[in-house]
């Protein structure tokens, strides 16, 4: 005889999904739904996204239990029903049972919690075991366009101008800079002149500013031991160098004097990077710019130093500058200024360029 019997204990109640959240983090509604379960309608009581309670005596619906449900929620001229898999528990009082949703994030999750959500902000009211929506049914009517006053008009073409003026200035700032550039060393604006300088290193034994033309004007005896003197090539005002005097040493290229004629004319001197020489053959047009604020456009002048120095491979080379229209004033001697390059519009897209020679 066989004495095995089959357990009629209750099966453990089901757990919450792991990582859905708390238990009690969803609270419970209290609103009409009715539930379809294992065949049969039960009337609902609250419902979360994650639980339902239903009212039906506590162990009808064995925990344990799963199956596909059906809930309805109706409405005054319509319902809203979603199914979804539901497991039941042994909780619940003894009238009611609560049953989990087995996949509390599954395709009915959408329409429940707007549902929720719409009963929560009280779009959704209950009228007689129904519920009725209360919130827009309709979207709004676009507004009337206003018509435009002459006033507005005029402060829209004003905005539009104004900005239209700052993107060109904007645009006028980033082609100066692009294309313009300016040399490191300064300009220098002396007075024109005959310059002479030493040829040897030595010293200064006989000096005479103002020795007349093919007289000696100063005698230098060399390291070697020769003794070299030079005549006064010219008339004119004769100014000495800084440091110059008899008995004073020199070196070669040393600047002993320097006649200047008398109609004070300037001259424009500088060193230029082998770069810039070779935009400003190319067509850039070079301009000088004072520290008093004028800006007047010169031309290079390349002379056989320039060509001597460039050849050398030298950084930088000697050269003179010529103003262009009015030449400077006597009292713009002794001054300095900087020279900028710059691209014409035509040579800053690669078109080629007027040559500014």
């Amino acid at each position: 005889m066989n004495d095995d019997k089959k357990s009629t204990a209750p099966a453990a109640a089901p757990s919450l999904p792991i990582g859905f959240g708390l238990e009690n983090e969803h609270p419970l509604l209290t609103m009409p739904f009715s539930m379809r379960v294992g065949g049969q309608w039960f009337e609902g009581k609250r419902v979360s996204v994650t639980e339902i309670e239903i009212a039906v005596p506590k162990g009808v619906i064995a925990p344990g239990f799963k199956d596909l449900a059906t809930l309805s929620f109706p409405f005054e001229d319509f319902a809203i029903t979603m199914m979804a898999k539901v497991t039941a528990t042994d909780r619940g009082d003894d009238g009611t049972t609560v049953l989990l949703f087995s996949e509390p994030t599954g395709a009915h999750l959408a329409q429940l919690r707007y549902i929720l959500n719409s009963f929560i902000a009280g779009d959704l009211v209950s009228l007689k075991g129904m519920m009725a929506y209360t919130g827009p049914t309709q979207p709004k009517a676009p507004k009337t366009a206003n018509p435009t006053s002459m006033g507005e008009r005029v402060r829209s073409v004003g905005v539009a101008i104004a900005s239209l003026l700052i993107v060109l200035v904007a645009a006028w700032a980033v082609f100066s800079r692009y294309t313009s550039a300016y040399e490191m060393h300064p300009v220098f604006i002396d007075r024109a002149g005959f310059a002479m300088q030493a040829t040897v290193a030595g010293q200064v034994t006989y000096l005479n500013p103002q020795a007349p033309v093919g007289e000696v004007a100063y005698t230098i005896a060399s390291n070697t031991g020769d003794v070299l003197s030079f005549q006064m090539p010219q008339d004119g005002e004769v100014v000495l160098g800084s440091s110059v005097f008899e008995g004073a040493t020199v070196l070669p290229s040393d600047l002993i004097l320097t006649i200047f004629e008398i109609n004070h004319s300037l001259r424009l001197r500088t060193l230029i990077s082998i770069e810039g020489l070779a935009r400003a053959l190319q067509g850039d047009l070079a301009t000088i710019e004072l520290n008093d604020g004028r800006k007047l456009p010169v031309s290079i002048d390349v002379r056989d130093t320039t060509r001597a120095a460039a050849l050398r491979g030298e950084l930088f080379v000697p050269i003179d500058l010529t103003v262009k229209g009015d030449p400077l004033s006597p009292s713009d001697a002794n001054k300095s200024a900087r020279l900028r390059l710059s691209k014409t519009l035509l040579g800053a897209i690669g078109l080629g360029q007027e040559n500014g020679q």
